[in-house]
């Protein structure tokens, strides 16, 4: 099922809660909206399902319009944060009851919910109560109910958000697989950008009820559209120094830094570089700039190393192999990949 988003707004009273959002969702695909909290990411997803009212715009699933179909109409699976299970019900009864209410014959419904609980691995715990399961089976059976009664969309809002860092991980490889399996249309929400990048097809990074990107997990860290998005992508964070650029050196303090590309655009404006701790490194040649250790910290076979020179500070890594001390001066060279431009006033991306 395609989803399309046409200028979607959503007003709760004075606040703008969604702003002109359009988004169209591949059949078959698995979508992140990502963003800090109160960007708009669970109000998008309750516009989908039919929850909320919209205040302008327009959904279509397969190029239908169903912006004003009730909710019981659009063939949509919720997941909800805190699984909303029935406690006095047996999991084989939470994952048939979306049957029961559309009045399956019983046989049929424990067939249908059997096949589904075997899908995601709780076919073992039919007789178990809520209450006597741990938070991932929880989100199991959660999932099971939401997929049992055959939709077409599977909508979950901070499925993982209660569970454990372990248990996260797994649980997030276990949708990825479910909804594979199925083929179903996902969107989930998150403000985890791991969580995102790591099971996502493509992922909507939203700030304020605007979309600033929307691009496979790879592209929003190579390519991102602005510095909001080169900021909220990857770990560390990008490093961000703010200057002035005169040709194809960026002035920053009484240091200077030779940039591996011009940007005629940005001359002579407060610009902000950005480069993330990966694209640079010590060099004896083409040496971009200098600047002295401040911290070293191990990370396995790699050191992050805190940098300082005037004007600013960053982060960078450094190989098992290289000798590095704490106040060291070290030449280094950029990259060809991972450096980017960035207005200092609008974010917008000059290179």
């Amino acid at each position: 099922m395609q989803i399309t988003l046409e200028k979607l707004n959503k007003n709760f009273g004075s606040v703008a809660a969604v702003r002109d959002v359009s988004l169209s969702f591949a059949s078959g695909d698995l979508v992140a909206l990502l963003g800090p909290s109160g960007c708009g990411k669970t109000t998008i997803l309750n516009l989908i399902s039919g929850i909320l009212p919209v205040s302008s715009g327009r959904i279509l699933f397969d190029g239908k319009d169903v912006t004003d179909l009730s909710p019981d109409k659009r063939g949509v699976g919720l997941v909800f944060q805190n699984y909303a299970l029935y406690p006095h019900m047996t999991v084989l009864e939470n994952i048939s009851f979306p049957l029961m209410v559309k009045k399956v014959p019983k046989k049929e419904r424990r067939r249908i919910a059997e096949e589904y609980a075997e899908l995601v691995s709780v076919k073992d715990l039919l007789k178990r109560r809520p209450g006597e399961l741990s938070g991932g089976q929880q989100q199991r059976v959660a999932i099971a109910r939401a997929l049992s009664k055959g939709p077409s969309i599977l909508l979950l809002d901070e499925p993982l958000s209660n569970l454990d860092a372990r248990l996260r991980i797994e649980m997030r490889e276990e949708i990825r697989r479910v909804q594979r399996d199925t083929g179903i249309t996902s969107i989930f929400v998150t403000h985890d950008q791991e969580e995102a990048a790591s099971i996502s097809d493509k992922v909507a990074l939203l700030k304020f009820g605007e979309t600033q990107q929307y691009a496979s997990p790879r592209e929003l860290y190579d390519n991102p559209a602005n510095l909001f998005t080169a900021g909220f992508i990857g770990t560390p964070t990008i490093n961000a120094l703010n200057g002035r650029l005169h040709g194809s050196t960026f002035h920053v303090g009484s240091s200077q830094i030779r940039l591996p590309f011009a940007a005629p655009s940005a001359e002579d404006r407060d610009v902000v570089l950005a480069f993330r701790p990966e694209a640079i490194r010590a060099a004896a040649q083409e040496v971009s700039c200098s600047a002295t250790v401040d911290e070293v910290y191990p990370m396995g076979k790699d050191n992050l190393l805190h940098m300082e020179m005037d004007g600013g500070k960053f982060r960078m890594f450094s190989t098992e192999d290289e000798v590095v001390e704490v106040g060291q001066t070290l030449p280094l060279r950029f990259k060809d990949k991972g450096v980017f431009l960035f207005d200092a006033e609008t974010g917008v991306r000059y290179a």
